[in-house]
């Protein structure tokens, strides 16, 4: 089985580190599990940005981009959604 590197950005980091402590938990174990299954069951594509994939954790969302010819899951965005603009400037 392929395991593909995990790409975190800063800024992602940082908005792990200001969620509640049971969903950075959540967080953190689910982007885990991304490099062994970048497309897991509950993981859907944006309408918006067909490159692009969102995994629902309650109000959480995690937005992530997958290059498959590298072997590479970017995490993009973390944090509560409280509209279509969380989805602006991906």
């Amino acid at each position: 089985m392929k395991k593909y590197q995990l790409e975190i950005k800063k800024s992602v980091l940082r908005q792990i580190d200001l969620l509640p402590g049971r969903y950075r938990q959540r967080v953190q174990r689910t982007i885990a599990a991304l490099a062994i299954d970048p497309r897991p069951h509950h993981a859907e594509p944006l309408r918006t940005f067909p490159d692009r994939y969102r995994i629902r954790l309650d109000e959480y969302r995690i937005v992530y981009r997958i290059e498959d010819d590298l072997l590479i899951v970017e995490v993009v965005k973390v944090g509560r959604k409280h509209g279509p603009e969380f989805y602006e400037n991906l």
